[in-house]
């Protein structure tokens, strides 16, 4: 294994200050590109990972990696168990030293106990694996990486928030923007804005403050489509994403100018809300007169309104 550092002891040059620079001021950690130091199941070790090349950054040390690294989690006597891929950064000594580590855990998917002294010991998460007693290869790799730049994070997943705990913190994951931010105590809490693609509403009533699923923001998606009704005039439509915590209303309209769709609840027999919910609404389409809209296509406009 051949880790190359610079930001320990000793002098930084010109070219080694333009490329730490940039870097170690942007982020408390970071990688480079999208594969330096990914983390895989090596094909043929029991209970092996890999660890690509590349670089990454931590506290003010840019390291490099220039050969795949290899590291082997101990035995599973029974279940499973998440273990650590960290870089972890020793301050002692002459020089300092770089190297990767794999940090056992316990059977519960979190980041373990680690060494969080910068200037001392520091280990800087990259990915969470499990291995499950009886299986050679690992069972699961969560991506911890993150990446900074210009003022901006990114990470792939929400677990990255356990060890990214500055205030004023920010980092995209998927289509959320996370910010660490003072509560009204003064404590600092994680707050995400609303989705991309969703659409902020004028105003909000508190009425899903206590509920199990906290005082969401709610979500907005429309969308148009060609649908077949069955035999009694019912059809479902399908959110292109489901709503995480509950459907709170739908406006549908028809798209022809011959039918007029009005949702029934299955056997209410008048018009009514329709039957939904995270991840679909079903109604039933009449023609003017009344009578069901059978076995024929249509388009329908809507709007769905969840949180």
């Amino acid at each position: 294994m051949a880790i190359t550092s610079v930001g320990y002891d000793g002098s930084v040059n010109e070219t080694e200050w333009a490329k730490l620079i940039p870097l170690a001021g942007s982020s408390h950690y970071g990688v480079s590109g999208t594969n330096d130091w990914k983390v895989t199941t090596h094909a043929t070790m029991d209970r092996g990972v890999n660890i690509a090349t590349g670089s990454g950054w931590g506290h003010g040390i840019l390291d490099t990696s220039s050969s795949t690294v290899s590291l082997q989690g101990n035995s599973v006597g029974s279940g499973s168990r998440w273990d650590c891929v960290v870089v972890r950064r020793n301050w002692s000594g002459t020089g300092g030293s770089t190297q990767f580590v794999l940090v056992q855990g316990t059977s519960t998917k979190q980041i373990p106990s680690r060494n969080t002294t910068p200037g001392t010991i520091d280990d800087q998460p990259i990915a969470l694996v499990k291995f499950t007693a009886g299986q050679s290869a690992a069972q699961e790799i969560v991506d911890l990486r993150c990446w900074g730049r210009n003022g901006g994070m990114a990470a792939r997943d929400e677990l990255v928030l356990t060890y990214l705990t500055e205030m004023a913190t920010q980092i995209k994951i998927g289509d959320v923007l996370w910010t660490r931010a003072p509560d009204h105590n003064g404590n600092p809490v994680w707050t995400s804005a609303a989705p991309d693609g969703t659409i902020g509403l004028f105003g909000v009533d508190d009425a899903l403050q206590g509920s199990p699923s906290g005082n969401s923001p709610f979500l907005i998606q429309a969308g148009s489509v060609i649908q077949t009704t069955d035999s009694n005039g019912y059809a479902r439509l399908t959110w292109p994403k489901p709503f995480p915590n509950g459907l709170l209303t739908v406006i549908a309209i028809s798209g022809d100018d011959y039918a007029v769709p009005r949702g029934f609840p299955s056997g209410s027999g008048g018009p009514g809300f329709g039957v939904g919910g995270k991840t679909y609404w079903t109604y039933r389409f009449l023609m003017a007169d009344g009578d069901a809209y059978k076995k024929r296509i249509h388009r329908i406009n809507w709007i769905a309104i969840g949180w």
